[in-house]
C-alpha cells in the first residue's frame, strides 16, 4: 500500500506532476504521480520522448478477430460464412476493442496521449464506409501513434498516402481530367489538407493572429483555383493490394493486378496507396506562394513537392501548434505561448522545422501549461472532453481483470457523450476549435471547443454513465463470447459476461483511507484534478460519504460525486 501525502500542504511537487499528467497523459495512477514529482517534469518528459511504441494497434485488432473467428464458424459453419463473408468482416468494434485494451495498459503515456489528440486533427472517422474495416482504422491509428514525435512532413505525407484517408476523403482512384466525359479530379481531399491538416484558411502571425489587408480583412490562404491544383496532384493513387479472407480462413493478400476501378474499403490491405501514372494528371501544377511544379514527373514526385510546398508556408506553425494546444493544455492559449510553440516548429533549435518532439515538449513545459497556481488564482484551461474521463478513470485506479482482456466495446459510451475514438461526425471533429458557447465565454471573445458536445443530453447522460461505473461498478462493455448474429457486434449483455472478463478498479488504498472522508478526498482531489477542488466541493462530498457506513460504498460514492463535480470538469 502506498502512503498518500496531500501534495498542496506537504508536497508541492506531486501536486504539480499530478497537475502535468491531465495535460500529458490519457490518466496516470498515484504511482506514476510519484514517480514525476520524484523525477521532476522535464527529466521525465525527455524519457517518455525517447521511449519507441509499445504496441500495435492493428495486430491487437487481429489477434481479437482472431479469438472471435472460430466462433462464428461454431455457429454458422462454414459454408454460410464462405458465402456470407462480408456480414462477419472485422469491423470497426474489433478496432474499438484494441484501442480501449492497449491504451489502459500502456507506460508509454506522452505517445499515447498525442496521438489521441492528432485523431482530433487529422480526422476519419468509422461514421462512414470506414467502419466495415477495423483493421484498416487501426493501422492509421498506428500511423498516428507511431510518428507522434516524427517530423510534420512525413506525417503529412503518409496521411495523404494512408488508403482509409483516401477514403474518407475520396482521394483514392481519383482520376485524371476527361472534358470529354465530364470528369474532374476530385477535389476533397485537396481542399481539407489546406484547410484542416497544414495552414487554415486565413494567412497567419506566428503568434496565431491573422495577417491583415490594407482595409483590414483577413487575408485567405488560397481560393478555389487552388483547391483546383492541388486536386490534380492527388490523382492517380490506388491500392496497394487486395486480401481475400475466404480462403483458408486466412488473411492472403494479392496483387492488384485488375484495371483501374471503384473499390470498396473492405476489400484492400492497407499498404501506403501506390501510382498508377496512366490516371495521374499530367502538366504542370500551380501550387501556393509562386511555386509550380513542371510537367513529366511522377505521381510521388508531384505529391512530394506539393506536401512540401504546404509544409513550408509560415502558417502551419501556429496553425497546428495552436490547435495541439487546445487538445492537450488549454482552449485559450496566449499569442505569445502560440508564438513559442510555432517558433520551435520553424526550428527545433538545431535547424530542423518540423520537429514534433521539440513542439511537444515546447506545448506540454510552456510556463502557461506549467502555471499550477491554486484555484482562484489561475484561470481555468479547458473543459474534460468526456472520452478522457473515462481514460482516466480507468488508468488511474489500474482497471484489469483476470483474463486480461480489456476488450471494450465502447458503443454505450460513444452514443451517450456523443464522442469515441476516430468516431466523429464529419472531417470537421466532434468540436470546431473556434467554438464559442453563447454566453459569458462568447461575450469574453473565448473559445471553449468541447462545449459544443456538451449539451443537455450529454451531459445528463455523463452523470448517468459515471454512476453505471462508480456505483453499480460497471467500467467497460467487455465481452469475449460472439454474438447472437454475425451482423452485430458481440452481446455484452450482463448474463453473458464470462467473469474472468469482468473488469474491476483496484482501489485498495482508497478504501484504506475510507475511514477518513477528509483524507479520502484529499486524495482523490489528488489524482483527479492536482489539487484543483475547491473546499466547498471537498466538503460537500465529504458530509455525504460521511453518512455511509460501509468502506468499500464510502469509496464508490466518493468517486461518483468527484467526477460529476464541476470542478472535475473545468481542467486548471
Amino acid at each position: 500500500m502506498t502512503q498518500f501525502i496531500h501534495p498542496i500542504k506537504q508536497n508541492a511537487q506531486e501536486y504539480q506532476a499530478a497537475r502535468f499528467l491531465t495535460y500529458a497523459s490519457l490518466g496516470a495512477n498515484y504511482e506514476t504521480i510519484k514517480a514525476v514529482a520524484r523525477q521532476g517534469i522535464s527529466n521525465w518528459l525527455e524519457d517518455q520522448l525517447k521511449l519507441s511504441p509499445s504496441t500495435s494497434f492493428k495486430d491487437t485488432t487481429w489477434e481479437i478477430w482472431e479469438h472471435f473467428w472460430p466462433q462464428y464458424i461454431g455457429i454458422y459453419g462454414r459454408d454460410f460464412i464462405v458465402n456470407h463473408g462480408d456480414a462477419v468482416l472485422p469491423y470497426w468494434f474489433y478496432w474499438k476493442m484494441a484501442w480501449w485494451n492497449n491504451i489502459v495498459k500502456s507506460e508509454d503515456h506522452v505517445r499515447q496521449r498525442v496521438a489521441q489528440a492528432y485523431s482530433q486533427i487529422f480526422v476519419i472517422s468509422e461514421n462512414s464506409n470506414l467502419q466495415l474495416s477495423g483493421p484498416g482504422l487501426a493501422d492509421y491509428y498506428d500511423l498516428l501513434y507511431n510518428q507522434a514525435f516524427g517530423n510534420f512532413k512525413d506525417l503529412l505525407y503518409n496521411i495523404s498516402l494512408h488508403p482509409m484517408m483516401g477514403f474518407y476523403l475520396s482521394h483514392i482512384n481519383n482520376p485524371r481530367s476527361d472534358p470529354k466525359r465530364n470528369i474532374h479530379p476530385d477535389e476533397n481531399y485537396a481542399r481539407e489538407i489546406m484547410q484542416l491538416f497544414s495552414i487554415g484558411l486565413y494567412e497567419l502571425n506566428i503568434d496565431g493572429t491573422h495577417k491583415l489587408d490594407a482595409e483590414g480583412n483577413s487575408i485567405p490562404t488560397y481560393n478555389n483555383d487552388d483547391i483546383k491544383e492541388f486536386a490534380k496532384i492527388f490523382t492517380g493513387l490506388g491500392p496497394a493490394g487486395y486480401y481475400w479472407p475466404w480462403e483458408d480462413y486466412s488473411w492472403v493478400e494479392t496483387e492488384w493486378n485488375s484495371e483501374y476501378n471503384k473499390t470498396p474499403a473492405t476489400t484492400i490491405n492497407w499498404k501506403p496507396m501506390i501510382p498508377f501514372e496512366k490516371w495521374h494528371e499530367p502538366g504542370p501544377k500551380k501550387l501556393l506562394n509562386g511555386k509550380i511544379i513542371p510537367a513529366g514527373q511522377s505521381t510521388l514526385e508531384d505529391i512530394r513537392d506539393a506536401i512540401d510546398n504546404l509544409f513550408n508556408h509560415p502558417n502551419v506553425g501556429p496553425f497546428i501548434g495552436h490547435q495541439l494546444i487546445q487538445r492537450l493544455v488549454k482552449s485559450n492559449p496566449s499569442p505569445a505561448y502560440i508564438a513559442r510553440v510555432a517558433t520551435k516548429f520553424n526550428d527545433n533549435g538545431e535547424g530542423v522545422r518540423g520537429d514534433m518532439s521539440a513542439v511537444i515538449r515546447a506545448i506540454l513545459t510552456d510556463s502557461e501549461a506549467l502555471d499550477f497556481s491554486s484555484r482562484g488564482k489561475a484561470p481555468a484551461k479547458k473543459l474534460r472532453e468526456p472520452l478522457l474521463r473515462y481514460t482516466q478513470a480507468l488508468r488511474a485506479f489500474n482497471a484489469s481483470n483476470q483474463s486480461g482482456k480489456m476488450w471494450n466495446w465502447g458503443y454505450l459510451f460513444d452514443e451517450a457523450v456523443s464522442q469515441g475514438i476516430l468516431a466523429s461526425p464529419s472531417v470537421f471533429n466532434f468540436y470546431l476549435p473556434s467554438y464559442r458557447p453563447n454566453g459569458p465565454i462568447a461575450e469574453e471573445g473565448l473559445t471553449a471547443p468541447e462545449f459544443q458536445i456538451h449539451t443537455s443530453a450529454t451531459s445528463i447522460n455523463y452523470i448517468n454513465l459515471a454512476y453505471d461505473w462508480f456505483m453499480n461498478e460497471y467500467y467497460m462493455e467487455v465481452s469475449t463470447k460472439a454474438g447472437q448474429s454475425v451482423h452485430n457486434a458481440p452481446s455484452y449483455e450482463e448474463k453473458d459476461l464470462d467473469p474472468q472478463d469482468y473488469v474491476y478498479l483496484d482501489l485498495s488504498d482508497e478504501i484504506a483511507l475510507a475511514r477518513n472522508p477528509a483524507a479520502l478526498v484529499d486524495r482523490l482531489d489528488l489524482i483527479l484534478t492536482g489539487g484543483a477542488f475547491s473546499e466547498k466541493t471537498k466538503g460537500n462530498i465529504v458530509q455525504v460519504i460521511s453518512q455511509i457506513t460501509g468502506r468499500r460504498d464510502r469509496v464508490k460514492a466518493a468517486l461518483y460525486l468527484s467526477f460529476i463535480a464541476p470542478d472535475y470538469a473545468i481542467q486548471l
